[in-house]
């Protein structure tokens, strides 16, 4: 009876001690078994995983909204310029994106300190607060193509201490988490042209100005996860919109309007002395030449209004492009003080803010401008122009000093 004893106890050890070998192996298999289909050949992590690299959230996510309400919260600003609550800390040539519900505000460098950051954060329009978001897996930098695909932010590229970056990253806001993309078959670059087609990101070109005339670009689809060349443009660009690219999708074709510049800001032959004007059709895999538009080649944005690329440029000089009829339409030049200060603008469905010295909107219903009013002692914003809902929302500071703010403006 002892012996039997032994034996039963000797038994329950070994179970005991098989099922504590067994556990942890079965729990790495369902663990290998949530991951998505597209994740296989995950190698063995031997060391953890620096914080810049993971997923998790370090911040909790910002509060989740309705367009409904962002909607109304947006329209019972008053008509024209608002102050809203500025960003946490001033920032230069950052991603400035609208994702349906909040104002995405990005990377960027802190000017003359030379300093170039991998957070941001979201702005609730709703509440009037800004919300740190989680620190992407990315280096600190300025001047990032980003994209928003109607679920997450697509961030590619960009530029800091003189040297540029051919990697990127997506950023889910619901879940506050970022997650690499995979490498591009790009070279580092400040891309010229950046869009969403709906379902892949489009970046073209480079805005450098050493000699070389860089003419290939990438296309990302998130579905695959995997990026794809697209064909050489027929014409190089470097500078097509300042900070952010004069690029529009038309629905059916990425349109460019851009120049070749050298690096004294001046076109040299063969050079068009005009901006040049591209069109790329992704699914054909074709670029043609628009035909030429005389817009000034130093400095020139372009915006869609839903039928027709709207261009002008820091010589006061307009014109609208016509996809269906391939040609230009000269306007009347936009009520704007005459300066330097480079072209920016955003559209929403009905009026084109048009920023310089000043604003001014374009009514594409009545296809007139209108003079927006200015305000005494007013921080109008030095960043990129974006539209959110019925309005213009400007967030950033210059790169020649630490002004910070938000401001909005309300065309009713």
């Amino acid at each position: 009876m002892r012996q039997l004893r032994r034996r039963r106890l000797g038994s329950a050890v070994a179970a005991v001690a098989l099922l504590a070998l067994l556990l942890p192996l079965s729990q790495a298999g369902l663990e290998r078994l949530r991951e998505p289909v597209n994740v296989v050949d995950r190698p063995v992590a031997r060391e953890p995983v620096p914080a810049t690299a993971t997923t998790r959230p370090a911040v909790p996510a910002a509060p989740r909204r309705t367009p409904q309400e962002v909607l109304r919260a947006l329209s019972r600003l008053p008509p024209g310029w608002s102050d809203l609550p500025r960003p946490p800390a001033p920032r230069a040539r950052a991603v400035s994106l609208w994702i349906g519900t909040h104002l995405l505000f990005w990377g960027g460098d802190s000017g003359n300190a030379g300093t170039y950051h991998a957070d941001g954060w979201l702005f609730d329009p709703v509440a009037r607060h800004w919300h740190g978001i989680a620190r992407s897996p990315l280096a600190g930098r300025s001047l990032a193509a980003a994209a928003w695909t109607g679920d997450t932010v697509l961030v590619w590229g960009g530029y800091a201490r003189g040297s540029r970056f051919n990697d990127g990253a997506s950023y889910d806001p619901v879940t506050n988490t970022w997650r690499p993309l995979p490498a591009a078959p790009l070279s580092e670059r400040v891309p010229v042209a950046t869009v969403w087609t709906g379902t892949e990101l489009i970046v073209w070109g480079s805005t450098a100005r050493d000699g070389s005339d860089v003419r290939d670009g990438a296309a990302f689809t998130p579905q695959t996860n995997r990026w794809q060349t697209i064909a050489p443009a027929p014409v190089g660009l470097n500078h097509a919109g300042w900070p952010p690219p004069s690029t529009v999708w038309t629905g059916q074709e990425m349109v460019v309007v851009g120049s070749r510049l050298d690096d004294n800001n001046a076109t040299t032959p063969p050079w068009s002395p005009y901006s040049t004007g591209l069109a790329y059709t992704p699914t054909t895999d074709t670029w043609r030449v628009l035909p030429t538009v005389r817009l000034s080649p130093q400095a020139s944005t372009a915006v869609w209004t839903s039928s027709k690329v709207l261009a002008w440029d820091y010589d006061l000089r307009a014109a609208t492009y016509d996809p269906k009829q391939d040609a230009w339409r000269r306007l009347p030049d936009p009520p704007l003080e005459p300066c330097g200060a480079s072209p920016e603008g955003a559209a929403t469905d009905r009026t084109v803010l048009a920023q310089g010295c000043g604003h001014a909107l374009w009514d594409i219903q009545a296809d007139k401008w209108v003079t927006v009013e200015p305000k005494a002692n007013r921080y109008y914003g030095h960043g990129r122009v974006v539209a959110a809902g019925p309005v213009f929302l400007i967030a950033g500071a210059t790169h020649e000093s630490n002004a910070n703010g938000l401001v909005a403006y309300n065309p009713r």
